[in-house]
This record gives C-alpha cells, structure tokens and sequence, in this order.
C-alpha cells in the first residue's frame, strides 16, 4: 500500500480515480455509497463535472478515511492552502474497516459486541500472518 494515492496537482477527476482504484471499488459501488448516479463517478474520473457542493466532497473523504480538506481543494471547493492545515492520511481506510472501528468507538456499542469484534479481527490476522509465513 503506501503513500496517499491522490496526485499531487489535486485534480478532482485523478483524485477520485486513484482513491477508487486504490481499495478496488468500482465505480458502481463509490455511486452507490455516495448516492449518487454511476455516471457522476464516470463524469468526474473523466474530468467533464465535479461536485458543486461540500457535503459530496465531504462523503467521499468520509468514506476512505482522508482529509476533508484536502478533498474540498482537490474538488475545487476550497483552497489548497486551507488543505494543508491538517496532515493527510498516508493510506485510505477501507470502508468495511472504517465501520468497524465506528462500532469499536461508540459508546452505545455493547463491551461483548466490541470483545466479540476484537476476537474476530485477532483471528483474521493471525491467519494473514500464517498465509504470509507459508508464502515466504
């Protein structure tokens, strides 16, 4: 994984597209996500629209887990310099483990409910870690 995969020239339509292809979305389910048509996804990977409004802007960077503000300046919506007053994430969050941790920090979230989420994910890695052994 890595670095951010946001351009550095914030481009709205290259933004997009990276931060998509990054997680292995397809544009149908970013649509679907966001509430909005798959031909908007379509319209702003090939540079032809971008949101006009923040709230859209504001969803997506929700979604992957990166800077708003950064987001809002790559779709144009506020400045770059603006953009720069909080560090970005070097990597999108995936979705699916952006509503876990939503779960794992909210408060009306039972303990057994966190205990039995926390059980799960040492499971999950300690298999990933056996696959990578067996790999090498």
């Amino acid at each position: 994984m890595g670095t951010n995969p946001a351009p550095q020239s914030g481009a709205w339509a290259a933004y997009v597209r990276a931060t998509r292809e990054h997680v292995g979305m397809n544009k149908a389910e970013l649509a679907r996500r966001l509430g909005v048509d798959r031909g908007t996804i379509g319209r702003w990977e090939a540079g032809e629209s971008r949101p006009e409004k923040a709230p859209v802007v504001e969803a997506f960077a929700d979604l992957f887990g990166l800077n708003a503000d950064e987001a809002l300046a790559a779709a144009g919506l506020r400045s770059a310099a603006a953009a720069q007053t909080r560090p970005a994430r070097d990597v999108p969050l995936d979705p699916d483990l952006k509503i876990i941790m939503r779960r794992l920090t909210n408060p009306a979230v039972s303990e057994a409910e966190k205990a039995s989420i926390r059980a799960t994910l040492r499971y999950l890695a300690q298999v990933a870690e056996q696959q990578e052994r067996a790999a090498s």
